[in-house]
C-alpha cells in the first residue's frame, strides 16, 4: 500500500510554480489496531503476552527518557530536552517557566521503510479542520468519555476557527436524536490545538465531536469530525 499525496502552492520560493508535496492520512490508528495487525502475522503470540510487552517497553522507554538517557530504538530515537528562557546564567528552573520535552526523530527501521516506500499522487482534498485526537480531562479518558463541565482538549491541526461567527465552534451531536450542542467557553485556540470546557448541559448518551469551520470567500461551513464515539455516562 502507497502512501497518497498531493501537491499545494509553495509562496515561499520566487519561482510561482513551485510546489510542496503533502500527505493525506488514510486515518488514524491506535495501538489496539497495531496489536490487530501483528495478530495477523500468525506469531503463536497471545494477544495478552503482546498487549503485556508493550505495555512495559512503553513504560520503561518513558522512565529512561524521563531519567535523561537518549534511548535509541528501531522504530524511532527519543532524546530528553529542555524548553523556555533562562533569564540569565544563575536563572534556576521553575515549572512556571520551563518544562522538559522529548524530541523524536526516526529509527534506522521507520527511515529505511519510509525511503523505500511508494507513492500515489491524488487531487489536492478541500481543507477541513483534522481531528487527531480528544482528551476528556474529566476521566483522563482519551477519546472515549465525555464528562459535561470538565475540559476538553483537541489536537489536530486547522482547527483554528472565527469565534465570532456563530456557525464555527466545537459541536457535540447526541447521535440518538441529533439535538447539537455547543461549547461556549474557549481557552486555548489554535490551529494544532484547542482547549475549552465541555459543555455541562450534555445528556447521558453517545455523542459525535466536531469542529466546523468557514472556507472560502462564500465562508462555506466545513465540519471535521471525530472518528470516536464520546460516551456521557
Amino acid at each position: 500500500m502507497s502512501i497518497l499525496y498531493y501537491l499545494q502552492d509553495l509562496p515561499i520560493t520566487p519561482d510561482p510554480n513551485d510546489r510542496s508535496g503533502r500527505v493525506k492520512a488514510r486515518g488514524s490508528l491506535n495501538e489496539s489496531d497495531v496489536l490487530d495487525r501483528m495478530i495477523k502475522r500468525g506469531t503463536g503470540i497471545s494477544r495478552e503476552d503482546m498487549q503485556a510487552t508493550l505495555d512495559l517497553f512503553t513504560e520503561e522507554t518513558g522512565d529512561l527518557v524521563a531519567e535523561g538517557w537518549n534511548v535509541n530504538t528501531r522504530l524511532a530515537n527519543f532524546r530528553p530536552g529542555v524548553r523556555g528562557v533562562f533569564s540569565s546564567a544563575t536563572d534556576p528552573f521553575d515549572h512556571r517557566r520551563h518544562h522538559f520535552q522529548a524530541s523524536i526523530s526516526e529509527g534506522v527501521v521507520l527511515k529505511k521503510k519510509m525511503r523505500e516506500t511508494s507513492g500515489e499522487r491524488i487531487t489536492a482534498p478541500k481543507p477541513i479542520p483534522g481531528i487527531i485526537e480528544f482528551m476528556d480531562h474529566g476521566s483522563r479518558m482519551v477519546s472515549g468519555s465525555l464528562t459535561p463541565g470538565s475540559i476538553g482538549e483537541l489536537t489536530g491541526e486547522a482547527l483554528k476557527f472565527n469565534l465570532e461567527n456563530k456557525k464555527e465552534g466545537i459541536f457535540f451531536v447526541n447521535k440518538a436524536d441529533n439535538v447539537t450542542t455547543k461549547a461556549t467557553v474557549i481557552s486555548i485556540l489554535t490551529e494544532g490545538k484547542l482547549m475549552f470546557q465541555i459543555p455541562a448541559g450534555l445528556t447521558p448518551g453517545s455523542y459525535r465531536l466536531e469542529v466546523r469551520r468557514a472556507y472560502t470567500n462564500e465562508k462555506t461551513i466545513r465540519a471535521g469530525v471525530l472518528s470516536d464515539t464520546l460516551i456521557v455516562g
